[in-house]
């Protein structure tokens, strides 16, 4: 009972603190606290008890509050949009101190217009990724974001589940994300299939990767006055595959401490990325340097010192009187060429491009050297067709009855084997809904480069057999994970154009998904690393 009234007494005294609508912000239209209800009005008096009943209650321009130093657990999906200069938001209520949401915040593709603001986004129980987001314009500002060293914290976009564009990430701490010891997978900011981001103003830092990755098909991006430190890696500008990251703008930032590798890098397993630049960048004491190979980036005007923080040690990143990097990280003047921000007002009629494109998204994965899968994504149900063409060939097309609109539709095609002609492969799709006019889409990309490593995999009485081939002699290292349980790992040395092969028992995998990373460590060039994921029926 002593309990009970205590719980009641926080609750109220929270209550009290409330401002009304005049006073200062937040504006709250609706409430949540741990010993509220879903079945409550919302208000500040009665508010609902979980964060997903609140999030789902808002409208465009609405803002929900969640109650300063509570734990709000489990996932927290954003099922509606707001509109464009009329967001719906999510943050902490009136009082000191931040609400914590403990678990992965999913944007899926088709939600927008959403902010996040003063909290605590912590994704230690969550599967892999937090936040996950593949929506439009949403937004994250001044929270504290991190998974305590469990896996990747920022997922912008992923082939099939949607590109994310306009997203802004502004004045947050992110830090601790990613699994030690460090595996090259686990990023604070992790852009995947992304258009028009913004990262300004943060503080990333201590995380076990790279601190922001670009890869494989980041857009304009505008990476501007934040500080990048201690992370395993700085930033990379990479592509694989078909893809390029390419118009991609780093400026101004404070780039420090790479454990790893360098502060600034490139990795191209595809065509090499055009227009990227890291300009006017302070950079300090990269493991392997600064700047890396210089390929597929310009550097300009970017200088080496010492930034003097005040005291890095307690996370302190202020500059002390006389950093040579004053006029540098969070809080300077935004410089260079920053990618659009969202839209503040109405955005203008569309074009019949730009229709077709927002109705019916495709998008295209090589899953080896001669086959790929083509995802389609239609806005609207109706009768889909698809037709992949290499050169004047036919590879073949798919049809499919679309029933439920926002449906991913995927069709597997097989080619030419990499290397075998300079012709892109090229897939159109026809959509012709219930209702209004057809929309056609188009995409094209070349064939993918002769990839180094390969990896198969398949279960056999029980057992995951894995097989390896390379095209350069090395160390192979092989490692199975069910969920977030290492199954085993294996180590073997492998000789040019030979393969090897890894057993595992997968007891308890039972219909997982079981995630399998083969790395080349090669007697001469680059590390190359390959990865299969899949659900396994045992």
């Amino acid at each position: 009972m002593a309990v009970v009234l205590a719980a009641l007494s926080a609750l109220a005294c929270w209550i009290a603190t409330t401002p009304s609508v005049a006073s200062a912000a937040p504006a709250c239209t609706r409430y949540a606290a741990p010993n509220g209800s879903d079945s409550a009005a919302g208000t500040a008096s009665a508010p609902f008890r979980s964060a997903q009943r609140l999030q789902d209650s808002l409208g465009p321009g609405e803002v929900g509050c969640l109650q300063p130093n509570a734990v709000y657990e489990g996932r927290l999906r954003l099922n509606r949009s707001g509109q464009p200069g009329r967001p719906i938001t999510m943050t902490s209520g009136p009082g000191a101190g931040r609400a914590t949401v403990l678990g992965e915040l999913y944007v899926p593709d088709g939600a927008s217009d959403a902010v996040y603001d003063n909290l605590v986004i912590n994704g230690r129980t969550s599967f892999r990724v937090n936040p996950s987001v593949n929506g439009d314009r949403i937004t994250f500002t001044n929270n504290v974001i991190t998974d305590e060293n469990h896996g990747i914290c920022f997922h912008l976009g992923k082939p099939g589940e949607g590109r994310a564009e306009d997203i802004v990430i502004d004045g947050n701490r992110i830090h601790n994300c990613g699994r030690l010891p460090a595996t090259g997978f686990d990023h604070g900011i992790y852009l995947n299939t992304t258009n028009n981001v913004r990262i300004t103003n943060n503080y990333i830092y201590d995380n076990a990767d790279y601190g922001i990755h670009l890869y494989p098909d980041a857009q304009n991006t505008y990476v501007a006055n934040n500080v990048i430190d201690g992370n395993g890696r700085g930033i990379t500008f990479s592509g694989e595959g078909s893809t390029a990251s390419s118009n991609n703008t780093v400026v101004n930032n404070i780039i420090s401490n790479s454990k790893d590798t360098s502060n600034v890098e490139s990795y191209w397993g595809g065509p090499t990325g055009t227009g990227n630049r890291a300009d006017g960048n302070c950079l300090w004491n990269g493991a392997r340097g600064n700047i890396g190979t210089q390929r597929g980036f310009s550097v300009t005007d970017n200088l080496v010192a010492d930034p003097l923080f005040a005291d890095r040690g307690a996370k302190n990143f202020a500059l002390r009187a006389g950093s040579p990097c004053a006029g540098k990280g969070p809080g300077a003047p935004l410089s260079g060429s920053p990618a659009p921000a969202p839209a503040a007002s109405a955005p203008a009629a569309l074009t019949p491009r730009t229709r077709a494109l927002r109705t019916l998204r495709l998008g295209m994965r090589w899953v080896s050297d001669s086959v790929f899968v083509v995802t389609a994504r239609p806005r609207k149900a109706g009768r889909l067709k698809v037709v992949a063409r290499h050169g004047s060939t036919v590879l073949g097309a798919c049809e499919r009855t679309v029933r439920r609109a926002g449906a991913a539709v995927r069709c597997r095609f097989t080619s030419a084997r990499a290397g075998a002609s300079t012709k892109k492969v090229v897939v159109a799709a026809r959509l012709a809904p219930k209702r209004g006019k057809g929309v056609r889409v188009r995409i094209a990309a070349p064939l993918p480069r002769k990839r180094v490593l390969m990896a198969e995999a398949s279960v056999k009485a029980g057992r995951l057999v894995v097989g390896v081939r390379s095209l350069k002699p090395g160390d192979v290292t092989v490692v199975a994970r069910a969920g977030a349980t290492k199954i085993g790992q294996c180590r073997k040395r492998v000789v040019r154009k030979k393969s090897i092969g890894c057993r595992f028992a997968l007891d308890g995998a039972a219909g997982k998904r079981v995630v399998v990373t083969a790395a080349l460590d090669p007697a001469v060039g680059r590390r190359a690393v390959t990865r299969l994921a899949r659900r396994m029926i045992v």
